[in-house]
């Protein structure tokens, strides 16, 4: 924003300073003034996209650029994945959480949070090993393409009262982003126009409960959706 604000505010001013003699008639507009006043703002536009590096903080980086046939397979393949209960499949990156609980009960609750709708598979482990596994998957966060999965927060995690419960992330998701992008400066002279919003790609999180092999999940009708894996 800074590199389209810069020419224009400097245009901007030498508008008004031509305004100003032309009205007060006291030098006429010659072309060679023309030609100055055009080459003045090509150097300003040579200027401001040669000091880009300079005016993105440091937390700037370039994000690998995901396309949307990619996006919509990462998806996919991650149902598969858990559906299927290939778990070791799933990419290092696609995993945000995961909590272990220690329990010997004969049976246990999930609660989700009402303003939180993650999917949920359950998967009943070989062993009765009294030890109650829940992962926190996720697809991926695309910004125009860019991926800003690793600044996805996860779910919370909790066993209180013999009920497992599901809770969004403590704080709102907040995600600063800054691009750098062909704007009025540049599309006036070469086309295309830019867009209000960015397309945003962010999917439903995935939830995997891993439990004891005599563990019961008590699930209450119509409150969420408990899907079995390998049962």
């Amino acid at each position: 924003m800074m590199l389209t604000i810069l020419p224009a505010a400097i245009v901007f001013f030498l508008i008004l300073i031509i305004a100003a003699i032309v009205i007060k008639g006291k030098k006429p507009v010659t072309l060679k003034f023309t030609y100055r006043l055009l080459l003045t703002y090509f150097i300003v536009l040579c200027i401001s996209a040669a000091t880009a590096a300079f005016v993105m903080g440091d937390s700037t980086g370039v994000k690998k650029i995901v396309s949307e046939e990619n996006i919509s397979k990462n998806v996919k393949d991650l149902e598969k994945q858990l559906n299927s209960g290939r778990y070791a499949e799933i990419p290092r990156e696609s995993l945000i959480k995961h909590s272990s609980f220690d329990y010997h009960q004969p049976s246990i609750q999930v609660r989700i949070n009402e303003y939180f709708n993650p999917r949920i598979f359950i998967d009943k482990k070989e062993l009765d090993d009294g030890v109650i596994d829940v992962y926190a998957y996720t697809s991926g966060l695309y910004i125009s393409g860019a991926d800003f999965t690793n600044q996805i927060k996860a779910p919370t995690f909790s066993i209180m009262n013999d009920q497992l419960e599901i809770n969004p992330p403590d704080n709102q998701q907040e995600i600063n982003v800054s691009m750098i992008k062909n704007e009025f400066t540049i599309t006036q002279f070469i086309g295309g126009g830019t867009t209000l919003f960015e397309p945003i790609e962010h999917n439903e999180t995935m939830i995997l409960i891993r439990i004891p092999k005599n563990l019961t999940i008590q699930d209450e009708e119509n409150m969420y959706f408990l899907q079995y894996i390998n049962k």
